[in-house]
């Protein structure tokens, strides 16, 4: 199994072999491509018609899941929405922030790839997607500087995290963050 960002990621696993297909959109927390989940699972489904493929990215209920079934995956796979569950073994900070955000508060974060280069750097270039913080802020400012700076302010990172204050650094959620706001009586039934 491989998460694929682009339909030539998607033709390189088919050929080397890979029994099914995770097409994450551009939506997705965590690295990501620009290709939305929309346009990318129906175009790989089309490439890889012998691979079971399974959308990522954007999806948070049922009507995503139906989208992606319509589009040809065979299943969904959905990170943020669970994230921010009880369940969830991450900080309670980090879970508040993803109910409280809006869509918009999920941002690519291009200072990330001038701190730690891999993975967003190598092969495809992809973007982490994060909620913004005060140091994503102060930093995706002054990205020359990060970039000179990027041994210190990974290990900053890691330090924060560390002692349980990631909530100020890095908080990695796709854009299903905060998808109750709109409409608070639909927050528990999906």
């Amino acid at each position: 199994m491989i998460q694929v960002t682009t339909v030539a990621q998607a033709i390189e696993a088919a050929e080397r072999g890979a029994d099914v297909i995770i097409a994450q959109g551009g939506e997705a927390g965590g690295y990501a491509g620009t290709v939305s989940t929309m346009a990318l699972v129906p175009q790989i489904v089309d490439v890889v018609s012998s691979i079971p493929v399974v959308a990522a990215g954007g999806i948070f209920d049922g009507r995503g899941i139906a989208a992606a079934f319509m589009l040809g995956a065979v299943g969904v796979n959905i990170g943020t929405r669970f994230l921010a569950s009880e369940e969830a073994p991450i900080e309670d900070e980090w879970k508040a922030a993803i109910a409280a955000a809006q869509s918009e508060d999920a941002v690519k974060v291009e200072v990330l790839n001038d701190i730690q280069l891999l993975p967003g750097t190598a092969g495809y270039g992809t973007i982490l997607r994060s909620l913004r913080t005060p140091f994503l802020d102060e930093w995706g400012k002054k990205r020359e500087e990060a970039r000179r700076e990027g041994g210190r302010l990974w290990a900053e990172i890691g330090a924060r995290a560390q002692v349980g204050r990631r909530h100020e650094t890095l908080l990695t959620a796709g854009q299903t963050a905060g998808r109750d706001q709109g409409n608070p009586a639909r927050g528990r039934d999906h």
